[in-house]
């Protein structure tokens, strides 16, 4: 269950949910909650919160073929085949009155991925260069009907799970599928000035296109009158990449490097708030921003400096980031049926510090710790609800300002085991 700071507030942190008691469920559904949870007021958000498990279920299926031939003897040349399958059930339950007079009904995503693809590349040694160049491709196809289910009329019944599966569906709320092609080239000639001094220097070239959207659109449920649907494109033929490594003594190495690199649109579910250009309430509204919206690029610049021995390795390095055309998706109105925007807010910066420690005292025993200061702060603004918002001077949101980890591991023949800190947002923002 997600709690927000509100509930928490008022109810602690042993708030759950009213699931596996259907007959609690069912009541909560129409308006009527235990004693405990009153005190949550008419926020039909956080009240919904309580009955909806959201369980899910995900199958994946891998498959590659490599291959890997030395045409030369200072030429190889590697090949790598792939797909992937996935399927997945994610549920969601809803106060919708379900035909078969039940007072909830579960709200189910059905998500179907397939993605095929390849790399080619090639490997070319010469005096002191070592040439890489190849290309990737790859076909995404992506689809989300999202379907209604009966809950059981009696309060003693069992609840739908994702885990017994789902069957008859009474309707389809919504349905939007997505087709992606993806093809990047890259060139790249690494030169050793020195044997301990290297530099590199390449580009690749990115096109990718998406095409999709809203299938089927039930407007008495989505309350829109369409689902958005249509392609965008990014493209870009030359994104460089520099970088210089300087071993200038025994375990010490200083580096640079400077790159550009480009994000094309993404895509989601069309109820997900984050769900990229196509996640706006309407037809409209993304014609209206396909005229205005580019893909976002970022310069990436980063000096570093690394130790390493036996015993010691530590890592500093300071980085800056310039991003342009940052593209962030807005909302309102409430958690299962958000008002989305999907805006252009202009240039952010992100200015800071990545540094890391791992000691081995002895064979077998690895003690790592890592912090990390990061400062990302808009220097645009965006088109919300018809106006104008300056985001100048503003931190971007969800975005950690100090972060620390540790672990703690063990390696002892062919077992091992360790404790561990996840990343912490040491003071928040």
């Amino acid at each position: 269950m997600t709690e927000d700071l509100n509930m928490i507030k008022k109810m602690g942190t042993s708030i759950d949910f009213l699931y596996p008691n259907y007959g609690q469920s069912s009541l909560a559904a129409q308006g009527i909650y235990p004693a405990g949870y009153q005190v949550l007021g008419n926020s039909s958000d956080e009240q919904n919160a309580t009955y909806d498990d959201a369980a899910q279920v995900q199958r994946n299926y891998l498959s590659a073929i490599t291959a890997e031939f030395k045409l030369a003897h200072n030429l190889i040349e590697k090949t790598i085949l792939y797909s992937h399958e996935s399927s997945g059930d994610y549920e969601a339950s809803q106060d919708f009155a379900a035909p078969n007079g039940a007072p909830m009904s579960q709200m189910v995503g059905h998500t179907m991925i397939r993605r095929i693809g390849g790399v080619q590349s090639f490997n070319y040694e010469i005096n002191k260069n070592h040439i890489d160049t190849g290309f990737w491709y790859e076909n995404n196809s992506f689809s989300f009907p999202d379907r209604l289910y009966a809950e059981p009329l009696s309060t003693t019944g069992k609840p739908l799970s994702p885990i017994s599966g789902f069957v008859n569906p009474y309707t389809t709320e919504f349905d939007d599928e997505y087709n992606t092609n993806t093809f990047q080239f890259f060139l790249q000639d690494k030169y050793y000035v020195l044997p301990n001094l290297s530099l590199m220097a390449g580009f690749k070239s990115l096109l990718q296109t998406t095409h999709g959207g809203g299938k089927i659109n039930n407007a008495a449920y989505t309350g829109v009158s369409s689902i958005p649907r249509g392609d965008l494109t990014a493209a870009n033929a030359f994104l460089p990449h520099f970088a210089l490594n300087y071993n200038f003594l025994k375990h010490n190495e200083f580096y640079i490097d400077i790159s550009e690199n480009m994000r094309a649109y993404t895509y989601a579910p069309w109820n997900v708030s984050s769900g990229g250009a196509w996640a706006v309430q309407g037809q409209a509204q993304f014609d209206a921003n396909k005229q205005s919206l580019r893909p976002e690029r970022v310069w990436d610049y980063v000096v570093g400096y690394r130790y390493s021995s036996p015993i010691i390795t530590a890592t500093a390095d300071f980085y800056h980031t310039d991003y342009y055309n940052r593209l962030v998706n807005t909302d309102s109105g409430s958690i299962f049926q958000p008002v989305n925007t999907f805006s252009n807010a202009g240039h952010e910066t992100i200015n800071g510090v990545d540094t890391g420690l791992t000691i081995r005292p002895f064979h077998g025993l690895e003690f790592f710790n890592s912090f990390s200061y990061s400062d990302a702060v808009y220097n645009g603004g965006i088109n919300y609800e018809g106006s104008y918002v300056s985001l100048v001077g503003k931190h971007q949101v969800g975005y950690p300002k100090f972060m620390y980890k540790t672990s703690l591991t063990y390696s002892y023949r062919n077992a091992s085991g360790g404790i561990e800190e996840p990343l912490i947002d040491v003071l928040g923002r």
